[in-house]
């Protein structure tokens, strides 16, 4: 099942968003970590429908994922 990027944009107690220039920074809230790493493999799994880009910061456990959406031009594309 693909997420709706709308609703995961809405945020949980398991984690918050922050909107950022060409997508969006999702990222894990504290004592939730095992809830984030299912919702991150989640995202990860439904990458046809947006870009995500995951961020380590403690070895190879992910605590933030960017996601641009595809569909979206983005600010740094050439011009035409």
């Amino acid at each position: 099942m693909a997420l709706d990027l709308d609703e995961l944009l809405e945020g949980a107690p398991s984690y918050g968003v922050i909107d950022a220039r060409d997508g969006y920074l999702i990222y894990s809230r504290a004592g939730h970590q095992d809830a984030f790493d299912r919702l991150a493999a989640e995202i990860e799994a439904s990458a046809g429908a947006f870009e995500v880009i995951p961020l380590r910061e403690d070895g190879d456990r992910c605590d933030r994922l960017f996601i641009a959406p595809l569909n979206e031009g983005k600010s740094f594309a050439p011009r035409r």
